[in-house]
């Protein structure tokens, strides 16, 4: 059996979704459909950084023909154009994995006014319909605070946002974040807003992938981090060390009053 975050590990879990018969639905689709599947999966890509891993990951879906979500952040070493329209090209949706907030430390003018320049230079490389917020543990503000009072995302001529405008009720949220599918305190801001009561839990990847292939959900969103996924061990050593450092700060960001 492949070591659980790698390449190979992640398409046995695409391959278990498309054995088990779930349609693979962007972001995008997922919002615009008038009607949606019985059974489909939503699989988001926060590159949080490594952009190359992202590409990869986005080549193993695109020989699949599974079309997936990217959201990329506007810095440097994870804004990068070619790889950027390259992830489009292959068939994927791409949208802005948004911080405005954060960098305004809290100004939600000044947000905003970051926000649709940003906005602007993403679609300038390719079409941009979803958003989506990048959640710092170690900040005071979350970005999705943005869209309170007057702010909308019709003002940008956006669909939505894919923590704020999915039914969590009815599509069952699993995410990698804190290198587990588990729900807990690794999970400081990945989580979503309303979300009705969570009947099923998992911790590794082959645990998700048995879910999966008994049918026992029908409906889901898989948030991947391409970042925390690796093509080769040292790789993949050097990702679970980095996790298991952050892990023990967020654990001591739970215990402090």
């Amino acid at each position: 059996m492949p070591a659980d975050f790698s390449d190979e590990a992640y398409a046995s879990l695409l391959d278990a979704g498309l054995e088990a018969g779930y349609t693979f639905l962007t972001v995008r689709e997922y919002l615009s459909r008038e009607r949606l599947p019985k059974q489909f999966l939503i699989v988001r890509h926060d590159v949080d950084r490594k952009p190359m891993n992202a590409l990869q990951m986005a080549r193993i879906e695109a020989v699949r023909d599974i079309p997936t979500t990217y959201y990329y952040r506007i810095i440097p070493k994870t804004f990068r154009p070619e790889l950027i329209q390259q992830t489009e090209r292959l068939g994927h949706e791409v949208g802005y994995h948004y911080e405005d907030l954060d960098t305004a430390d809290g100004d939600l003018e000044a947000a905003h006014d970051s926000f649709g320049r940003n906005l602007r230079r993403f679609r300038r490389l390719c079409a941009v319909d979803t958003i989506c917020m990048h959640g710092n543990p170690l900040t005071a503000h979350d970005n999705r605070e943005m869209w309170t009072g007057e702010y909308a995302y019709a003002d940008y001529e956006l669909l939505g946002e894919a923590y704020l405008s999915m039914d969590f009720e009815d599509v069952t949220y699993f995410s990698d974040t804190g290198r587990t599918w588990e729900d807990g305190p690794l999970k400081v801001k990945d989580h979503t807003m309303g979300e009705g009561d969570k009947q099923v839990q998992v911790d590794t990847t082959w645990e998700l992938i048995e879910l999966l292939s008994t049918q026992n959900i029908d409906r889901a969103c898989l948030l991947i981090h391409p970042n925390r996924w690796a093509g080769s061990y040292a790789e993949l050593l050097a990702e679970r060390t980095k996790d298991a450092a952050t892990n023990v700060v967020k654990y001591g960001l739970q215990l402090r009053p």
